[in-house]
């Protein structure tokens, strides 16, 4: 006989519960180990009641069943504008809460066709963060906190778009230019999904043939918006240029210090930065001034003036 399927559960934020909203899905508390109980079935009036501040005298969490996670994530992108301006929602809350959107969105252009819809869940995402950073004094702070302790694609991504809003904040940026960046930032990668698995995770030193082959993903990242329908093209020079270097050695292009435009010379840093200091399976992690010290002989190779105020930035 067929053993019955166990349902995994994965924790969400409580403080987005809202009293008399009604949630698509059902909500657990956990009560032992491998036991949770029903705290709100779903399209039922959410209340305040004795099991909910028991859970929060507990510092505990609540959970939804990893089979409602797509009704729990559409419900959380369609209010995602009213939770953030929602002040009883504390700022660390909110900073989780668009890395949780961000690692959904990110892993699911990753790991499935990139269409305009999905792309399309990148422009809410990054309007989110900027608009979060502009309004809250303590926003870089509780966003740094979430960023990735280990290197993936997809959290790299993630890390690097948060550093670049934030670097570009401090650069005094126009809400326009850090939404253009943001959202450069965090596609920076995404030709990587056609580059063979086992060679982006590959452990030791790439052969040229599949170094070559590497180079290509800002090109391919490119081609792969443009072919979703994105016609702005100094977001698209960005991407394709974020590996390039000021003093010609980078790729796809070989260009030089004034043909590289700004916004590719902040993601560059803040990429390799993240790259320095996130732990891999071949390496461990660097702390920032280790990274510092190493970028700092990357001289003629980074913008000496942005690799200056990114040093900055991360001081202040």
């Amino acid at each position: 006989m067929q053993e019955p399927k166990v349902s995994k559960f994965i924790p969400i934020i409580k403080e987005t519960l809202k009293s008399k909203e009604q949630y698509p899905y059902n909500i657990y508390r956990k009560v032992d180990e491998q036991i949770f109980s029903l705290l709100l079935p779903k399209n039922k009036p959410f209340e305040k009641c004795s099991q909910y501040f028991s859970v929060e005298q507990n510092n505990a969490r609540f959970y939804i069943k990893n089979e409602d996670k797509i009704s729990y994530q559409t419900y959380i992108q369609s209010h995602i504008k009213e939770l953030l301006e929602d002040s009883e929602i504390s700022i660390d809350s909110k900073s989780k809460l668009l890395k949780e959107i961000a690692t959904d969105t990110i892993n699911e252009l990753f790991e499935s066709e990139i269409t305009s819809k999905n792309l399309s869940k990148v422009n809410t995402l990054i309007n989110s963060k900027v608009e979060l950073l502009l309004k809250e004094e303590n926003a870089m702070d509780a966003m740094l906190k979430v960023t990735s302790y280990d290197y993936y694609t997809y959290t790299h991504s993630i890390d690097v778009a948060i550093y670049a809003i934030g670097f570009g904040a401090y650069l005094k940026l126009t809400k326009e230019e850090l939404i253009l960046l943001g959202k450069a930032a965090i596609l920076h990668d995404i030709g990587k999904k056609f580059i063979p698995h086992d060679i982006i995770t590959k452990d030791g030193k790439l052969t040229q043939k599949e170094f070559s082959l590497v180079q290509k993903h800002p090109t391919f990242g490119v081609k792969i918006l443009k072919k979703n329908g994105e016609n702005n093209e100094t977001l698209l020079e960005v991407i394709e240029q974020h590996h390039e270097k000021c003093d010609g050695s980078g790729y796809p292009k070989g260009l030089k210090t004034d043909e590289i435009n700004k916004l590719a010379k902040v993601i560059s840093i803040c990429d390799i930065f993240n790259a320095l200091t996130t732990q891999r399976t071949y390496k461990n992690r660097m702390t920032s001034f280790e990274a510092f010290k190493i970028m700092n002989d990357m001289k003629n190779q980074l913008c000496t003036s942005t690799l200056k105020s990114f040093i900055y930035f991360m001081g202040h």
